[in-house]
Order: structure tokens, then C-alpha cells, then sequence
């Protein structure tokens, strides 16, 4: 009897756990979050920031950096294999530059120590006329993994109003306004 009772927990917790992995397969598993801001400053002036990681603190949503994480440059001072290592107490993240084209853009790969999450992105620059327009598109897939699917709406949407801060941040240092 209390085999039995055993036996079919075990079942339906099984049963349960398939049943949200197959309703997880409905949601989403790819994600692209694009921001776009103009800034009155040159693309070379607006381009330094974005290409140089040890500048990156002047305008990403991080800019006042967490005390729990410890910031690590590595590679490069800036351009392709330039970095930022942020190690922290519960994960470390690295910011890569993959690839870099002076005054048009950088590629970039962000991904955690234990492999669990990565994605890439390009940060790109265009004069258009006085100014530089300055898109940021992240893009990524969250796999199999069944939490990820599930809350990747909300995560893009914070991921979005993270960005969008950035960008303002970004225009508000390029145009000289503070640093």
C-alpha cells in the first residue's frame, strides 16, 4: 500500500514536470531587443564610448557598480577581445567585444562563468548629419530551458528599459551633459 502511494507520487510529479516542459515548448525561445537614440555628437566621440569597456560605467545601466561584484578588465584597452569581468558572489559575467569597426559599431557576447546564459549583440553608430545615431540590438536563445521561456517576455521588456536607460545615460555623457 504505501509502495503504491510512493509509486504514484513519483508519477505524477514525473507526469507534472513533463507537462511543463511540453507547455514551455508553446512560449517563445529566441528574443531581439532593439533601442535607438540620437545623440548631438560626433560618431567618433560617441564611438570611444561604446568600443572601450573601462568606459562602459559612464553610461550602462551599472553605472555605479555593485560593491558585490568585483570589476576585472581584461585583453584590450578597447576593440575586439577588449572586457569586463564581473565577478560576484553568486555568478561572474563577462562582457566580450567579438568584433569591432571603427565609427560603425562593435559586436559583443555576453556569458556567465558556468556557461548557463549567453548572448550577443551589436551597439551600432551612423552620422546622420551633426549627429550620431547610436541602435543597440541583443539578441539570444533561451533553449530548452523551461523558466526561461516562460518569463523571456518580462525579462526583454526589463532587458529593453535597461538598455533605453543606457542610451540616455549615453547621450547625456557623449553630449558632454555629465559624466
Amino acid at each position: 500500500m504505501i509502495i503504491t502511494r510512493i509509486r504514484n507520487t513519483f508519477i505524477g510529479i514525473a507526469l507534472f514536470i513533463l507537462a511543463v516542459f511540453l507547455v514551455s515548448l508553446l512560449f517563445e525561445n529566441q528574443f531581439v531587443v532593439s533601442k535607438t537614440v540620437t545623440i548631438q555628437a560626433p560618431v567618433d566621440s560617441v564611438f570611444t564610448y561604446i568600443n572601450t569597456p573601462a568606459k562602459w560605467n559612464k553610461w550602462m545601466s551599472w553605472q555605479s557598480p555593485d560593491t558585490n561584484y568585483k570589476y576585472i578588465f581584461s585583453g584590450p584597452i578597447a576593440g575586439e577581445n577588449s572586457a569586463i569581468v564581473m565577478k560576484g558572489p553568486l555568478v561572474d559575467i563577462t562582457f566580450k567585444i567579438k568584433s569591432s569597426q571603427i565609427n560603425k559599431g562593435i559586436r559583443y557576447e555576453i556569458t556567465t562563468a558556468d556557461g548557463e546564459f549567453s548572448t550577443d549583440g551589436d551597439i551600432l553608430v551612423k552620422a546622420v548629419g551633426n549627429a550620431t545615431q547610436v541602435t543597440w540590438v541583443d539578441s539570444g536563445d533561451v533553449g530548452y530551458n523551461s523558466f526561461a521561456r516562460f518569463s523571456l517576455k518580462s525579462v526583454t521588456e526589463r532587458q529593453g528599459s535597461d538598455m533605453q536607460v543606457s542610451l540616455q545615460k549615453l547621450k547625456t555623457v557623449a553630449e558632454g551633459k555629465g559624466e
